[in-house]
């Protein structure tokens, strides 16, 4: 079913596990790199050759300053191109000497962008995909339509773009001309674009504009074939080889259809001479002659017993986590840990949704979701994939002194470096500093210390429900009441400094399901406290104070809905940091974190305190140590 596709992906394979991956290089650019070459090394020159290497690999080598390059096919040139210009950037311009033998052990390296929720526009999308390219990913995934917008413009049903049709961003909405275009740019730059059309589910935009109750209707089946036969119309199926028709969460009775319905529209885009594509958990599809759809998994529910290719999502909703904790999944989870063949597994997409409003200032999606970080922070685990899944540190860093903690710390000295030296020029946020020198202690109510040497930024302390997945070791403590989280940092002098400090730990993607702070307080829960040596340090001045949730389904729209409030300082890295005083000497910062009150999920039970420095782009505070403990007192002398 899916030809050259499978066959990349058989080659790939057999190379794969035929080399090995030998690192040899001797600190600096080179260990800076990201994606991580599978084989550097800084030894006399030698005959450069790709011989024996998969589809996208390249052998680049440097001597003098000078490179030379072979590559297997376009995509290796592309790929030895933008890491000779990473290195460029990595080494100010001085390239050290080298030879990298490299290539993807993944065919599709992918991220999914929401543009139905919140449009995002065409420069942005430019931006993503420069970012992309710049990072080795070959798959944007177009998620075009939602509950508030059917985003790709129909000329054979007009009134998906009628004024009615829109829940947000009225009005906003890519022509087929656009279409086209950004397909090309994608190409341009060797990345393919798989656009989604989701049904029939999630699919209150086109309810709305065609005028129809129930997805069920007889005319639906037709209507949304033509919207797919209209789709693949719009570029050759060599552009565009996937499409994906979603069939995940037709939770509400106006989404539920008849078997046939799904099968149907997979028909559809198979005739079109285009890959379907589907979510795993959804909507079970069987094709004609036993095939089935391509899977995107998304949860641990994914069913294997079919034979199908897979990209795998399973963890990576960046927009479901704290961007401080980018770190682990990009780190400890094993992508594709699916018992399936080797062959089917085709590649893993980080996901961008955002649930929820962004009003007209639909670029705050570059801070609320931390897009560029994701790319970076992910771009390895999509390149070469992890040997083993450590679920243990899915929320929390490795103990310092382990293995498994020097290479948090060899990874995130790579993900600093870039953050200086690619994208800082770019102007794009990036909230992320070095934490694995932090040093917190977690204590329960009775202050016994259940936790000592926690070396990371934001601390997850008990089960917080958008981590659904995660194993109990992977928590903190699991205590009802009151945790204390503290910390002491030694400063060279007085100093005012920066902090990011939070308790909220939103999910932009999931919705929000707690309220904002009341006016005055740290967090949901009263009683929320920060402390610098024994000073309270005082709440932001909230631009939503004492939001309510009202949990209902978008088919039943409510005005006091906290997601339709575009949030814009209720997390840490959306605001300028907090300023501290830290005195000459030993510090004491306590964080009072209180159980969550009134919750469905214990999403309170979370804690941020991020030294930064007082800039617009904030980085690490140069000269503290940190201590889990307090600093002993100095001798008396006779």
């Amino acid at each position: 079913m899916h030809g050259r596709y499978y066959l990349a992906r058989r080659l790939s394979l057999v190379v794969s596990f035929a080399l090995a991956h030998v690192l040899l290089a001797s600190g600096g650019p080179l260990d800076e790199l990201l994606p991580r070459p599978k084989e550097v090394s800084t030894g006399a020159a030698s005959a450069l050759s790709c011989g024996g290497l998969p589809p996208g690999g390249y052998a680049l080598q440097v001597r003098g300053g000078k490179a030379e390059v072979a590559a297997v096919d376009a995509a290796g040139r592309r790929y030895a191109a933008a890491t000779l210009d990473q290195l460029r950037k990595l080494s100010d311009g001085a390239l050290p000497d080298c030879t990298i033998r490299d290539w993807p052990t993944y065919p599709w390296r992918g991220l999914m962008h929401d543009c139905g929720r919140n449009f995002m526009q065409k420069k942005d999308i430019r931006r993503l995909l420069d970012l992309m390219a710049m990072y080795k990913l070959n798959l944007f995934h177009w998620h075009l339509s939602d509950y508030y917008g059917w985003r790709l413009e129909s000329k054979r049903y007009p009134m998906l773009q009628a004024p009615w049709a829109f829940g947000r961003q009225q009005g906003k909405f890519y022509t087929q001309d656009d279409f086209r275009e950004v397909v090309a740019y994608a190409k341009a730059r060797g990345i393919t674009v798989m656009p989604e059309l989701d049904v029939p589910g999630h699919s209150l935009a086109l309810r709305r504009g065609l005028g129809i109750r129930h997805m069920a209707e007889k005319q639906v089946k037709g209507i949304v074939a033509d919207l797919f036969d209209e789709l693949c119309s719009l570029v050759p199926a060599e552009d565009m080889p996937f499409v994906h028709l979603g069939t995940d969460e037709a939770r509400t009775p106006y989404e539920m259809v008849p078997d046939s319905y799904c099968p149907h529209w997979a028909e559809t885009i198979r005739r079109n001479g285009r890959i379907p594509v589907a979510w795993s958990p959804g909507k079970p599809i069987k094709l004609s002659g036993g095939a089935h759809p391509v899977r995107m998994a998304w949860t641990g529910e994914y069913d294997a017993s079919a034979d199908e290719g897979v990209f795998d999502t399973v963890g990576y909703y960046f927009g479901s986590r704290d961007p401080m904790q980018f770190l682990n999944a990009a780190l400890f989870r094993k992508p594709l840990n699916f018992d399936i063949p080797e062959t089917n597994k085709l590649g893993v997409v980080i996901c961008s949704w955002h649930d929820d409003s962004l009003a007209d200032d639909t670029s705050r999606v570059w801070t609320n979701n931390q897009l560029a970080l994701a790319v970076v922070a992910f771009c390895d685990v999509q390149w070469s994939g992890r040997k083993r899944d450590m679920p243990e540190y899915r929320v929390k860093n490795p103990v310092p002194g382990t293995p498994a903690f020097d290479e948090a710390v060899r990874f995130e000295d790579a993900l600093v470096a870039n953050r200086d030296k690619v994208i800082a020029p770019t102007g794009l946020p990036f909230a992320y500093v070095r934490q694995t020198p932090f040093r917190y202690r977690i204590s329960d109510a009775d202050g016994n210390a259940v936790a000592t040497d926690v070396a990371q930024g934001t601390i997850m302390i008990a089960e917080c429900g958008r981590y659904r997945l995660v194993p109990e070791n992977s928590y903190l403590m699991r205590t009802q009441g009151v945790a204390f989280v503290e910390t002491w940092i030694k400063s060279p002098e007085d100093r005012k400094i920066g902090a990011w400090i939070g308790f909220t730990c939103f999910g932009r993607s999931g919705c929000r399901v707690t309220g904002t702070p009341q006016a005055g307080e740290w967090g949901r829960s009263k009683g929320t406290k920060v402390e610098v040596n024994g000073v309270a340090v005082p709440a932001p001045k909230w631009e939503h104070p004492g939001l309510k949730v009202v949990m209902k389904h978008v088919d039943e729209p409510s005005s006091n809905n906290v997601a339709e409030t575009p949030f814009t300082n209720e997390e840490y890295f959306m605001r300028e940091p907090t300023p501290i005083m830290l005195r000459k000497g030993w510090n004491h910062v306590k964080l009072t974190v209180p159980k969550s009150v009134g919750a469905k999920w214990k999403y309170d039970w979370t804690a941020t305190f991020v030294p930064v420095t007082l800039t617009d782009d904030p980085r690490e505070v140069d000269g503290l140590e940190y201590s889990a403990r307090p600093p002993e007192p100095a001798p008396v002398l006779d």
